[in-house]
């Protein structure tokens, strides 16, 4: 699917003319997504209900979907190598940093985190209000939260994530950094495998489903 801005716009739910937070505040409700999100997860598996991590907008409040993914993909958003590499300081400033770059790009950020918001979001899907204000930029920051934790947990690294995003150019340090295309090359190789992998939990749950 491509997009052009006005559609970017609308697939994340970018009011136009928003005015995108500092870095600090999208690190603060990054943080409280996160504990609200789990602390939801926790209250909802008890009764087999997966839930989607994706923060949309429902009648102006924040609001989740229900969700039917492999249990690999639920384990890996939730309790996989990204959710320990979110306990590094840096990490959820280069979270912030990348939402704060994507606002201004609407549709290089919507074609960079359509696949991931596909694995989590049914439009015919039940939906659940917060309780919560929507703020404009709830659902490209809980993307690029699920992103992160989705590449991180299949063994990206930091420039290899970003190159994912489409914002290597803002980050390679030539002096310190591999070159460009040996990074670009992992992030295919890496991007190839997850999705082989994520292809072959679904292809399992529809099996199991159908028998």
């Amino acid at each position: 699917m491509d997009f052009d801005t006005a559609s970017g716009r609308a697939f994340l739910e970018l009011p136009e003319g928003y005015a995108c937070p500092n870095v600090d505040d999208l690190m603060h409700d990054a943080r409280a997504i996160l504990l609200h999100t789990v602390n939801l997860r926790a209250e909802t598996r008890a009764s087999g209900i997966q839930i989607s991590p994706i923060w949309e907008q429902h009648n102006g409040q924040a609001a989740l979907r229900a969700t039917v993914v492999p249990a690999e993909v639920e384990a890996r958003h939730f309790e996989g190598k990204g959710m320990a590499a979110l306990r590094d300081p840096n990490a959820l400033t280069m979270i912030a940093d990348a939402v704060e770059i994507l606002a201004e790009e609407p549709a290089v950020a919507a074609q960079a985190l359509v696949m991931t918001a596909s694995i989590w979001i049914n439009e015919e899907a039940p939906i659940r209000p917060l309780g919560l204000p929507y703020k404009g930029h709830f659902k490209l920051l809980t993307l690029v939260i699920a992103d992160f934790l989705r590449k991180f947990g299949a063994g990206f690294d930091d420039l290899e994530w970003l190159t994912s995003l489409g914002l290597l150019g803002s980050y390679h340090n030539p002096a310190e950094d591999p070159p460009v295309e040996q990074i670009r090359a992992s992030t295919r190789d890496k991007t190839l495998r997850m999705v082989a992998e994520e292809e072959a939990w679904m292809a399992a749950l529809v099996s199991k489903a159908q028998a």
